[in-house]
């Protein structure tokens, strides 16, 4: 989950990061950024390679206001939950136009902060989550069964049986997937969702598409510790 805060206090900016981290840590997500910004012009300067889950805008900054800037925001992307931070219910309706997922009430408060992922539905958010590729491509992380490097060129195969190739490196590649926590590589130049696997055998994954990953002896014991955390991780 990669989330961005945006407001010009830093006192809140920490509170917040900490509310997070706690509510986090406590539902079991380990797999998440939290990155920070000043103001909304600091926000629409960041590189575009950075894609967000969830914006949480103070509604009163200096500059641009949390309103103004979430109306650009949704100029160009209008999946993005957007989570208004203020001690005011002046812009409710404001916070409706753009489709706000909810309004976090000041002073801020471990309760409130739990209520909002309640709402925001962890699981479901999971489901689209969205990665942009080195050239601006767009691939929906869940919907990957696996990902396998040839001659410079990884191709990405998908639940929908379409495929999508790229020119890139093994590394960049696993730099981008590996974080997420439910990617993983069994041998040199494949990378397999965990999510997409039906059974772990004596030397490979069987994938839900019915393709068997090979996994190399000097992986397996890491492949079979990996799965059964990432199964724990699900009951």
């Amino acid at each position: 989950m990669r989330i961005a805060l945006i407001d010009d206090d830093s006192t809140q900016i920490s509170l917040l990061s900490e509310m997070i981290l706690t509510e986090l840590s406590s539902i079991g997500c380990p797999d998440y950024k939290i990155d920070a910004y000043p103001s909304g012009e600091s926000f629409l300067g960041r590189e575009r390679t950075e894609i967000y889950d969830v914006i949480i805008l103070d509604i009163f900054m200096n500059g641009l206001s949390g309103i103004e800037l979430a109306r650009k925001i949704r100029q160009s992307d209008d999946t993005v939950h957007l989570i208004f931070c203020s001690a005011s219910n002046e812009f409710a309706s404001e916070s409706y136009e753009v489709n706000a997922d909810y309004y976090l009430r000041k002073p801020l408060t471990q309760e409130n902060v739990s209520a909002m992922f309640r709402r925001l539905n962890l699981k479901r958010m999971e489901l689209s989550q969205t990665m942009v590729l080195t050239n601006g491509y767009s691939v929906r992380l869940r919907q990957i069964l696996y990902t396998n490097y040839f001659n410079h060129v990884v191709t990405f195969y998908f639940k929908t049986e379409d495929s999508y190739s790229l020119r890139i490196s093994q590394a960049e590649l696993e730099d981008l997937l590996l974080p997420y926590g439910y990617f993983f590589s069994p041998i040199k130049g494949m990378i397999i969702n965990l999510h997409e696997v039906v059974k772990l055998t004596k030397d490979s994954f069987l994938m839900s598409n019915g393709k068997m990953i090979h996994i190399t002896r000097r992986k397996y014991k890491e492949a079979r510790e990996t799965y059964n955390r990432f199964c724990l991780k699900k009951l």
